[in-house]
């Protein structure tokens, strides 16, 4: 094994590999697109069960959490049941969810009903990772990885639109409704078009909890996992802080807060595609921590005077954001290169705990005092120092379990 991933096989540039990622992305927007589609509907809905905007705070919490912790079992638990019962399971309890939000008529029954939505929604998060390393590895499996990384980030900024529109037309129910038949549909595609990626014969009847001590003790994954979640940190930091610097401090309009705040995706949408079609992955994995350090020290430097510069974070956020879109895909592929066996157990890691390190950056970030930039920019220079060290740390031994490596 040479540097982060090894070198692809030829023969598995197969005609599904265009259906797969289709697939794939739509069972990944279906949870995206759940998490921020309600957001220009609070206000009406704060009006229909006369609740304040603190407690509608509740709704993302309530879905990110049963969202971020049913990985865990929804993963392992594919390892021995194979992938498609799973994502059958969970999608339709999404859908559930939806239909019962649609028609809530108490703000418990709403959180309930958004709990449900996070439930199973977790199952496409956690297999939209693993599903990939059943069918591939190198070089297309970082190029799979790629598109459905963008469509990770690029989702949740078109939920709103639609969230708004069918508010506007149809009142807050609609949305949920739009939410369970655009579930229906990935549901539905998901049974008559997707197709087994782990076979019986292939599948891990082992307990939950040697399968995580497996995964866990592989130097390598646990430094690639560090330096996913320590980037992931750092975006979620940045999203959380971002508004307040700009609209609060800056004072700027609404307008400007917004195209500032979306600046950076088209940054990651590049780093994504930039990924997927390097072929020296060594190469991409150095760039996107030369590209996150820049885009910290941007931040950093003004914030050691206590300053708020627009253009500044602009530039920040931007090249920050272009390093974690190589480094996802990236790091994401090499981490789960070594488990065809361990797949699901592998993937449940890496989405379940970057969501809950993000979770665990925001919370820090609403808690440490604000003093310009100074906040925001040392986060993210500590995140990059994480990254490096992780990385320095996966170089320094080669650990791959031979049982799986052999499958390869």
């Amino acid at each position: 094994m040479s540097g982060p991933l090894m070198k692809s096989n030829p023969s598995q540039n197969n005609p599904g590999f265009s259906s797969l990622i289709f697939l794939i992305v739509m069972m990944v927007a279906c949870g995206q697109m759940a998490q921020t589609i309600f957001v220009p509907a609070l206000p009406a809905i704060a009006d229909s069960f006369t609740v304040t905007a603190g407690q509608l705070q509740a709704i993302m919490a309530c879905y990110l959490l049963s969202y971020g912790l049913l990985q865990f079992i929804y993963g392992p638990a594919s390892d021995r049941l194979g992938r498609k019962p799973l994502l059958i399971f969970g999608l339709a309890l999404f859908v559930i969810g939806a239909l019962l939000a649609s028609v809530a008529t108490s703000y418990n029954e709403l959180i309930a009903a958004t709990l449900l939505q996070g439930m199973g929604t977790a199952s496409a998060g956690a297999l939209c990772r693993s599903i990939p390393r059943d069918h591939y590895f190198g070089e297309p499996l970082v190029s799979l990885n790629s598109y459905i990384s963008m469509a990770v980030i690029f989702s949740p900024l078109l939920a709103p639109f639609a969230g708004s529109m069918m508010t506007h037309y149809f009142g807050w129910q609609s949305v949920y409704s739009l939410l369970a038949g655009f579930g229906a549909l990935v549901l539905l595609l998901v049974i008559f078009r997707l197709k087994e990626s782990l076979p019986a014969d292939k599948r891990k009847p082992e307990s939950i909890m040697a399968s995580y001590r497996f995964v866990l003790a592989h130097r390598k994954f646990k430094s690639y996992l560090l330096c996913l979640v320590a980037t992931f940190s750092g975006i979620a930091a940045f999203e959380a802080v971002a508004g307040v610097l700009y609209g609060q401090v800056l004072a700027l309009s609404p307008f400007w807060v917004s195209i500032y705040f979306v600046a950076p995706i088209p940054g990651y949408l590049a780093g994504a595609y930039y990924a997927a079609k390097l072929k020296d992955n060594n190469k991409s994995t150095y760039r996107s921590v030369a590209l996150l350090g820049s885009g910290a020290l941007f931040m950093l430097i003004p914030g050691l005077s206590n300053l708020v510069i627009n253009w500044s974070l602009l530039v920040g956020s931007v090249l920050f954001f272009t390093g974690a879109g190589i480094l996802f895909p990236v790091l994401t592929s090499a981490a789960l290169e070594p488990f065809p066996r361990h797949a699901g157990v592998a993937g449940a890691l890496l989405g379940g705990l970057q969501n809950f390190g993000a979770g665990v950056a925001a919370l820090v970030m609403s808690l440490v005092p604000m003093h310009g930039q100074l906040s925001i920019g040392g986060l993210c220079a500590l995140m990059v120092m994480l990254v490096i060290l992780a990385l320095n740390y996966a170089r320094s031994g080669t650990d791959l379990d031979k049982s799986d490596v052999a499958v390869l």
